[in-house]
């Protein structure tokens, strides 16, 4: 992230294929921020989503749009910085750290909360590889082993360090297939 190579032998959790490598989290990512504070003040029965920690995931990547909040921003309101886009992974940073959401394509105006961190990957990696590792009993560990606070939180560079088995773009592509089809099967039996 520093643009200095460091050695990260004594922290590699498992061996991967040689056309892997590792990287943390944060050097695939475009930004990771946190959500907006205090905009319960603009809660409206119109106007943009704004998704909250309820609308996560904790097996899954699939937003849960059963209870939705919006919001109706004044003018003057930043809301930039936290404007979701196609693509976008969502992670719970305090509570239940971990759960997940994926912005899909062609989703309407949304922002997010406090408690929720926006991950934008690199264009060259947002497909669902990411997301689905995030899923993996490997990752929830790293939540679990790292959190702060008496509340269990999160930070933002904790999610930035996280460590990552990057395959080749196609491996990717391979690997989401595959998962896509074994959850198919689950799923019609």
């Amino acid at each position: 992230m520093d643009g200095i190579e460091c050695c990260i032998d004594d922290e590699i959790p498992f061996d991967i294929p040689d056309t892997w490598s590792w990287s943390r989290l944060g050097n695939l990512v475009e930004v990771i921020t946190s959500g907006s504070r205090d905009w319960a003040k603009y809660y409206s029965e119109t106007g943009s989503l704004f998704l909250r920690m309820g609308n996560l995931s904790r097996n899954s990547f699939e937003l849960r749009l059963n209870n939705l909040q919006r919001v109706k921003l004044p003018e003057n309101a930043e809301g930039t910085r936290t404007s979701l886009q196609a693509g976008d992974l969502l992670f719970s940073i305090t509570g239940e750290v971990g759960m997940l959401g994926l912005i899909p394509d062609s989703f309407e105006t949304a922002y997010i909360n406090q408690h929720t961190a926006m991950i934008r990957f690199l264009p060259l990696i947002r497909n669902k590889y990411l997301p689905y590792f995030l899923l993996t009993d490997y990752a929830q560990k790293c939540y679990k082993s790292n959190q702060h606070g008496i509340k269990n939180s999160f930070r933002l560079d904790s999610i930035s360090d996280i460590l990552i088995p990057v395959p080749p773009f196609s491996e990717q592509e391979r690997i989401v297939d595959q998962i896509e089809k074994i959850i198919n099967r689950i799923a019609t039996m």
